[in-house]
């Protein structure tokens, strides 16, 4: 195992960050005291600039707004300063994702309305630290993009993306199958190269998964993130895992940081995609 002496998500640094809240050994998962707990493998801590926070100062009486009321969490996948999802074995995956599940657990049972679940890979896709991490946000509310999202689905005589998963099986834009799960390069991609992960049976959030549909997720985005290493050498890239405790369709997405989004996008919302979907399932599905 490789770790640095001024890494602080690196064992033997925890002193450097906050005390963890969930700290993941083989004999149990525990909460740093005045001691710090060593000789784990998954560890989560609060963020040191919090976009959220437990007890948040009241917002300014000019306009109409919410306290910042919530969680925000750094979650250390592994404690080797150079691994990533990219090369875990099956153990490590499996095991993130159960962290994943476990915080999601712990936040929606005090709460929040949504628990946005993110990985910045590159420091061009915001990652401060190079050290593999993923990020957790607890919201008090349901972002507008999801409340959009849930608004037009309940509209519908099926779910959408139960229709996406079914067509898109076998469509040129799938990349590759694996058990219950599919990644494919979406026909309205926003980013070059964009993947997404869905399962082609209909559950809500991670909480819903059996061990085996753990186990098929984490190789799902080991094979999407090993073919996009290879690809593109390793580029800058966020995950986002879409979910919601009932009535949605949960859904990973995973979009390269290798393009610009430019006035127009910002002006307009509509993205400019120099790369067909088409073009990027056949590159990425050539590559492993």
């Amino acid at each position: 195992m490789r770790a640095s002496k001024e890494c602080p998500f690196c064992p033997g640094n925890e002193e450097m960050t906050p005390k963890a809240v969930a700290v993941y050994r083989d004999d149990g998962v525990f909460v740093d005291g005045e001691t710090r707990i060593r000789g784990w493998w998954a560890r989560c801590i609060p963020n040191m600039y919090p976009a959220m926070v437990p007890d948040p100062d009241a917002p300014t009486p000019e306009w109409m707004a919410m306290p910042a009321r919530g969680g925000h969490e750094v979650i250390i996948e592994s404690p080797d300063h150079e691994s990533s999802p990219a090369i875990f074995d099956d153990e490590k995956i499996i095991r993130m994702i159960r962290v994943y599940a476990d915080r999601y657990r712990y936040h929606t049972d005090r709460g929040s309305s949504y628990v946005s679940i993110f990985k910045n890979w590159g420091r061009e896709a915001g990652a401060s630290l190079s050290h593999t991490h993923t990020q957790l946000i607890a919201l008090p509310m349901i972002p507008p993009l999801l409340m959009r999202e849930v608004s037009a689905i309940s509209s519908m005589p099926s779910c959408p993306y139960c229709n996406i998963a079914e067509r898109e099986a076998s469509s040129e834009r799938l990349i590759f199958r694996e058990g219950v799960w599919i990644c494919i390069a979406p026909f309205y991609s926003q980013t070059p190269y964009e993947m997404w992960i869905l399962p082609c049976k209909h559950i809500s959030s991670i909480l819903e998964m059996s061990d085996s549909m753990r186990l098929e997720l984490g190789r799902s985005m080991k094979k999407a993130l090993q073919r996009l290493s290879v690809l593109l050498n390793d580029p800058p890239y966020n995950y986002m895992i879409f979910q919601m405790s009932s009535n949605y369709h949960l859904n990973i997405r995973i979009q390269p940081a290798i393009s610009k989004i430019a006035g127009f996008e910002k002006n307009t919302g509509i993205y400019i995609n120099p790369v067909s979907p088409e073009q990027a399932a056949s590159e990425l599905r050539s590559v492993l």
